[in-house]
């Protein structure tokens, strides 16, 4: 087998990627994690925002928000995919359990599939209004051809993933450039056309009247929003040559150039209150076919490109399943994880939108209990030592198999944490159960999570040993089966 042939068979494999492998730099790293995270659904959160918050406020307050939920998705999984090459959700297994992290990857698959269908309906209906809107296709037709946007922007991912990790690498910044400048051009036009003056005294289109509890949702929809990248930090950060290639990177393309667009979409909002947050529509009929195509340019790039990551992280999760990655090629993979982003988009986008809020929160409810244990686990029982070969290890010979391969530590405490944030917040009707304070609702259930998998480590006989085992097996490798060498942090 040639050294390309293994190199790829890594990238679309479940097996941890080698120093040599990682051929990512920090361009390719921006590219890939600002194409992820910006698309029209920073339009459609832009719409939450301008509920709550005038202009000023909200984008203080989103890109607050944004940037507290990137840097806690960062210290969870940055570690152990820049200096081991591993993805997220195997990493999980030192929390979890070997049989127990079989629960991330139902819920990295879950949210990643949940994006992406949030990601085609939004193409497929902008794009069938704004062509109604040019004439192209009849107004009354608008709803039928909606489905079909959305079955060829699946069928256009697949082609561009089909052949794994290497479209990323060119198509990741290409993506990001293009959707940055229309981005610009998109604020740049409504502010030219509304006047800086009135956006920034536009008053909230429906807040609860109390501005702090206000600015904390706002909080909270960033800090969500922010973990949510926690399954596509995983998959994109391994590829990185080093931490410094991935860190600053990962910042900038997932918290700065989300926050950017979300600003956009909330300035449309508050311009054009009927918009709610996608200026597609309002852009066309301000510049008529010339502005439509340029709108319509964003809507493809940004979402084919979000979508392309989303897909590629999704069916790289689903080959942490021991069965799927001996038996399934990567193609298969690719398809099996874009049928259902199909089922939901054609037939059904209207429940699963009605829903949208209560799907944002759900990052916030899982995956904040996560990180908070993750960050906890790595630096304070780890001590920033993985056992590569006990992660790759299926069977009850692995250092993280605890009892029949669930860790009880992991599982009590990820209830604890979505327990405390459904106490702190209702994710359907996004009303405070009590006093969110100044950490909103995900940060404490992170802090609780971590807390008590912590002490249920120290305190459960039989953890804490079997922690210091795979601490012990990580730093004294065998000589006839080596592990996989890190890359140096």
């Amino acid at each position: 087998m040639s050294r390309q042939t293994i190199s790829e068979a890594g990238f679309e494999s479940s097996i941890p990627l080698s120093r040599a492998e990682k051929n990512w730099g920090g361009l390719a790293v921006f590219g890939n994690t600002s194409s992820a995270a910006v698309a029209t659904w920073c339009f459609i959160s832009g719409g939450f925002v301008a509920a709550y918050l005038g202009a000023t406020q909200g984008v203080m307050a989103i890109i607050a928000g944004t940037l507290i939920g990137v840097f806690v998705v960062l210290l969870a999984a940055l570690p152990a995919a820049s200096r081991y090459g591993i993805e997220a959700v195997r990493s999980t297994r030192t929390i979890f359990g070997v049989r127990g992290s079989y629960l991330t990857v139902v819920l990295a698959l879950t949210i990643l599939i949940g994006w992406n269908a949030v990601l085609m309906i939004s193409l497929s209906d902008a794009s069938s209004a704004a062509l109604a809107q040019l004439g192209v296709i009849g107004e009354a037709d608008a709803g039928a051809w909606a489905p079909v946007f959305s079955l060829l922007g699946i069928v256009a991912v697949f082609l561009l993933l089909r052949r794994g990790n290497r479209t990323l690498r060119w198509a990741g910044p290409l993506v990001a450039v293009t959707v940055l400048a229309l981005a610009i051009w998109i604020g740049a036009t409504l502010i030219a056309e509304f006047g800086l003056d009135q956006i920034l005294s536009a008053k909230a289109l429906a807040p609860f009247g109390d501005n702090h509890l206000d600015f904390m949702l706002v909080v909270e929809l960033g800090v969500a929003g922010g973990l949510s990248w926690w399954p596509y930090v995983g998959s994109l950060t391994r590829n990185a040559k080093s931490m410094r290639h991935a860190a600053f990177p990962s910042v900038a393309g997932l918290g700065l150039m989300m926050g950017l667009v979300l600003a956009i979409g909330m300035i449309a909002a508050l311009a054009v209150p009927a918009s709610g947050g996608d200026p597609t529509a309002f852009l066309i009929e301000l510049g008529g076919p010339v502005f439509g195509v340029f709108a319509l340019l964003f809507l493809v790039f940004a979402n084919i490109g979000t979508v392309m990551v989303g897909a590629y992280s999704a069916a790289l999760g689903l080959k942490q399943l021991p069965a799927v990655d001996r038996r399934v090629p990567w193609a298969w993979a690719v398809v099996i994880v874009l049928a259902p982003v199909a089922l939901v988009a054609t037939v059904l986008s209207e429940p699963f939108m009605a829903n949208y809020g209560a799907f944002i929160t759900l990052a916030g409810i899982l995956l904040g209990p996560i990180c908070g244990m993750q960050i906890v686990d790595y630096f304070l029982i780890r001590r920033q030592h993985l056992d590569v070969r006990g992660l790759f290890s299926d069977g009850a010979g692995s250092s993280y198999w605890y009892f029949a391969g669930f860790n009880p530590a992991g599982l009590v405490s990820i209830v604890i944490g979505a327990v405390t944030y459904l106490v702190l917040l209702d994710p359907f009707t996004y009303v405070p159960g009590l006093e969110i304070g100044f950490i909103s609702a995900s940060i404490p259930c992170a802090i609780t999570a971590g807390a008590s998998y912590y002490l249920l480590m120290r305190l459960v006989p039989g953890l804490w040993t079997t922690r210091t085992a795979a601490t012990r097996s990580a730093t004294t490798p065998s000589p006839t089966a080596p592990a996989p060498t890190p890359t140096p942090r």
